[in-house]
């Protein structure tokens, strides 16, 4: 579902497009197309054509990869005000991962030509979308590596944080995920990851109603998730 947006009076924009001059802006309005998806829909799918730069404005939406043989591995959340799809901007591959939306969402897709063209003659932008990829970067590989480090109880308990400070910067959230979403996030089991919350909430660590998570003793949380 399209719908008018002017990108100069967008009240949701990323740090980048104020480094925009009016012009810049003008010109990528011209070739930014707004369109909304519902819960469940895909956004883009894995190995399609990338022609376009997406930029959530709002709502969450998932980021996975498809296997073959294999359950489908969720990489991480994506917050509003985020780009989508930056992994491919200076390649000519496909879509690297799926994205599907697991609220109701608001995007833009910007035409990669023009976003190119912009880092290209911007170096303000440039150095804002180097940022939002590195700031992604580190954290994702943060977050892998405590992987192999941790059991399952310490696995969720770096999850419930990851989820709590970078995704909806909150102590009290939604969990928009499945039980087996989640597990595909800590490399683990639904039934481990719902014994762990199970746990957790005996424990007075969280509180738990159906979806909504609250981090009550983040001090013992956080310990969990440091020792494992």
């Amino acid at each position: 579902m399209r719908k008018s947006i002017q990108c100069s009076t967008c009240k949701v924009g990323s740090c980048a497009l104020y480094t925009l001059s009016s012009d810049e802006v003008k010109s990528m309005e011209s070739r930014t197309h707004p369109t909304n998806f519902y819960k469940g829909e895909i956004i883009r799918r894995q190995d399609t054509p990338l022609d376009s730069i997406i930029y959530l404005r709002h709502g969450y939406v998932k980021e996975y990869m498809l296997h073959e043989r294999y359950s489908d591995q969720v990489i991480q959340i994506i917050k509003p005000r985020s780009y989508i799809g930056m992994q491919g901007l200076c390649t000519n591959q496909g879509s690297i991962f799926s994205y599907q939306a697991i609220t109701d969402v608001e995007v833009c897709f910007i035409d990669k030509s023009i976003f190119s063209d912009l880092i290209r003659g911007n170096g303000n932008f440039a150095r804002e979308i180097l940022i939002s990829m590195s700031q992604e970067s580190i954290s994702n590989h943060k977050r892998f590596l405590s992987l192999n480090q941790t059991q399952i109880f310490g696995k969720v308990a770096g999850l419930l944080i990851y989820l709590s400070e970078e995704v909806y910067e909150n102590t009290n959230f939604e969990l928009y995920l499945k039980r087996a979403e989640l597990a595909q996030m800590v490399a683990s089991t639904r039934e481990s990851v719902t014994k762990a919350l199970i746990w957790f909430r005996s424990e007075g660590i969280i509180e738990m109603d159906e979806n909504r998570i609250r981090l009550i003793d983040l001090e013992r949380l956080n310990e969990i998730a440091r020792k494992g």
